[in-house]
């Protein structure tokens, strides 16, 4: 801003020094003719100013002492400003001087990072090459490790079928010397030979308790045996039976009444209870004579608290009891109570047993045979293994040999016994002959 007034003092000084330099030099043209005279001795005093250019000469002596004033504040103002801006410039130079020196060591450091960056990639590019060979090298070997175990193996299959093929040769050799490759099973109307019972694969194993799983695979044979031909007969034989459910028993004698083809029953060892009244009331039966047969009478298998629930359900089994063992009398020729009777007069517990000869007499059975032929056992190989022909229709399933659905178990005394499954019918009972607590009901 000072600058600025300057400027404008010192035009305004120069334009009044110019009029005041014409106002001079107008009145001095007349003056030059006599000038070629000899100088005057002494100097002529100057020609009077006029008032307005003196006003103006005494203004620009104004203005030339302010411009003197304004020009000496200035030059202080300017002295002032380069001592103050000496420390800045000052620090701005140490800070170029810094910065220069910081850009230089950041440009060697980048140079150095560089050449290590550089020195890092070579090394990476050597070990990638070094690894890239070994990695060669390895695969290399695995392949041809590969290559011989592939040779090992195809060398062990080739063993190893060699002995499969001679395991097979004889195991062949052996199954061959367990079947009877020439015998066939016998099917006869009449089953019996020369006084021997020829039995056909037509044949349903009965053992153990009478259960509902042994009700369903002896009723579901017998159907089976019916769709298969319905002109030769079926057996029925009994190992060993106690008896078991009433309900199960009258299920599996519906099915031998309702069977097209005769069913007839063998009993080899044991029947009793339900087991017995099955023997008894078959369209024919057959046994060893020394095959035991035992009847009494039917025995509640309820235990409750209730003395008239007790009571009537004792009623009810005795209702049973009567209608399955009724043909049983019937066929002896003598009544029911008849029949419970002689129980007690042979045995005082009313256990009735008698072996196959008496049996026999009595009309327990019907035929007492010395020999059975069991012509449907062709081989005593596996079932896995057993090479039968298929059937138009599936046999139902044969239940593992021993007590049909009855596992053997162990109470806290060391006693073993088998578990009776409960009765699915609430209106059953067993009917069995158990004199030493093997059968207990759940």
């Amino acid at each position: 801003m000072k600058h600025d007034m300057l400027r404008s003092l010192s035009l305004a000084f120069l334009v009044a020094a110019s009029l005041g330099a014409q106002e001079t030099t107008a009145p001095a043209a007349p003056a030059a003719a006599p000038a070629a005279a000899p100088a005057a001795p002494a100097v002529a005093p100057a020609a009077e100013l006029a008032p307005e250019a003196k006003a103006l000469q005494k203004e620009a002596e104004k203005l030339k002492a302010e411009t003197a004033r304004i020009q000496a504040e200035l030059a202080l103002a300017d002295a002032k400003r380069a001592e103050a801006l000496a420390p800045v410039n000052a620090e701005a130079a140490k800070l170029t001087a810094e910065k220069a020196l910081r850009t230089a060591r950041l440009a060697a450091e980048a140079a150095a990072a560089e050449e290590e960056r550089a020195k890092l990639e070579r090394t990476v590019a050597l070990e990638t090459a070094r690894a890239a060979a070994r990695l060669t090298e390895r695969n290399n070997k695995i392949r041809e490790l590969e290559t011989e175990a592939k040779q090992i193996q195809l060398e062990s299959a080739n063993a190893v079928s060699r002995i499969q093929v001679e395991l097979t040769r004889h195991q062949k050799e052996e199954e061959a010397r367990k079947v009877a490759s020439k015998a066939t099973p016998r099917y006869l109307k009449e089953p019996v030979v020369d006084g021997t019972l020829v039995i056909s694969d037509r044949r349903i194993p009965f053992n153990g308790p009478v259960t509902d799983q042994l009700a369903g695979f002896v009723c579901d044979r017998i159907a089976f045996y019916n769709n298969q031909s319905s002109e030769f007969p079926i057996f029925i034989v009994i190992d060993n039976s106690p008896g078991g459910s009433i309900a199960s028993g009258y299920q599996i004698q519906k099915a031998m009444a309702s069977s097209k083809a005769p069913v007839y029953v063998v009993v080899k060892g044991f029947a009793a209870s339900m087991a017995a009244v099955i023997a008894t009331t078959a369209e024919r039966s057959y046994c060893y004579p020394n095959t035991i047969l035992l009847h009494h009478q039917a025995s509640s298998a309820f235990n409750r608290s209730n003395l008239t629930v007790l009571k009537e359900q004792i009623a009810f089994t005795q209702l049973w009891y009567e209608r399955l063992a009724t043909p049983v009398a019937k066929k002896m020729g003598i009544t029911l109570e008849e029949f419970v009777k002689q129980m007690y007069q042979n045995d005082s517990n009313g256990d009735w047993q008698a072996f196959g000869d008496r049996a026999k007499e009595l009309k327990w059975v019907d035929f007492v045979v010395e020999r059975i032929e069991e012509t449907s056992v062709l081989d005593i190989l596996p079932d896995s293994t057993a090479q039968a022909p298929s059937p138009a229709v599936p046999v139902p399933a044969r239940p593992a040999r021993g007590e049909v659905g009855l596992a053997e178990k162990v109470d806290s005394q060391g006693r073993a016994y088998y578990e009776l499954p409960p009765l699915q019918n609430p209106f059953d009972a067993y009917w069995i002959y158990d004199p030493r607590g093997v059968y207990r009901a759940r």
